[in-house]
C-alpha cells in the first residue's frame, strides 16, 4: 500500500517537474551557469557569458554555481532570490547584482549570487531550487548538480 502511495505521488510530481515555470511580473529572465567577474564603474560586476541551457544540470564536482534574474528596469519594486540546497553543506554567497541610473536614483536591473561551499568542498549532488520573490510574486525554478 505504501509503495502504490510512493508511486503515485512519483507519478504525479515527475510531470511537474519538467513543466515550464511562470516566471514573476517584472523578470525578463533567469540565466544558470559560471560567472564572469570584471571592474567597471569603481565596482565589481559579473555576468553569466555561456548560460546553461534549461533545465540546468551543473558538472558533478563543480565547486561553484551562478545565477542571475534579469529585471525589469523601474518596474520592479523589491527583488530577492535565494537557492535552497540539499541538507549538510554551508553556503555561501557572493553577490551578483546589477542596477541601472534612472530620473530620481537608481533601479535594480539584475539580481543574482555566485553560490559555492564555505569549507571550498564540491556542492553536493542533487537537485536544487532557485527561490525568487519580487513584488509580492514567488517562482521556484529547479536546477541539478550532477550525480
Amino acid at each position: 500500500m505504501l509503495l502504490i502511495a510512493v508511486l503515485i505521488a512519483l507519478g504525479i510530481a515527475a510531470p511537474s517537474q519538467n513543466a515550464p515555470v511562470t516566471l514573476p511580473a517584472g523578470v525578463k529572465s533567469v540565466a544558470f551557469g559560471q560567472a564572469q567577474r570584471y571592474g567597471g564603474a569603481g565596482k565589481e560586476l559579473c555576468a553569466i557569458v555561456q548560460p546553461l541551457p534549461s533545465p540546468a544540470v551543473f558538472e558533478r564536482g563543480v565547486t561553484e554555481m551562478s545565477y542571475t534574474v534579469e529585471l525589469e528596469p523601474r518596474i520592479v519594486k523589491s527583488a530577492s532570490a535565494r537557492v535552497v540546497a540539499p541538507a549538510g553543506q554551508e553556503l555561501r554567497a557572493d553577490g551578483c547584482n546589477a542596477y541601472t541610473p534612472i530620473k530620481g536614483g537608481f533601479s535594480q536591473t539584475q539580481l543574482g549570487s555566485s553560490i559555492s561551499r564555505v569549507d571550498k568542498a564540491p556542492l553536493q549532488p542533487g537537485r536544487y531550487t532557485l527561490r525568487i520573490s519580487v513584488d509580492g510574486q514567488t517562482a521556484e525554478i529547479p536546477f541539478t548538480i550532477g550525480r
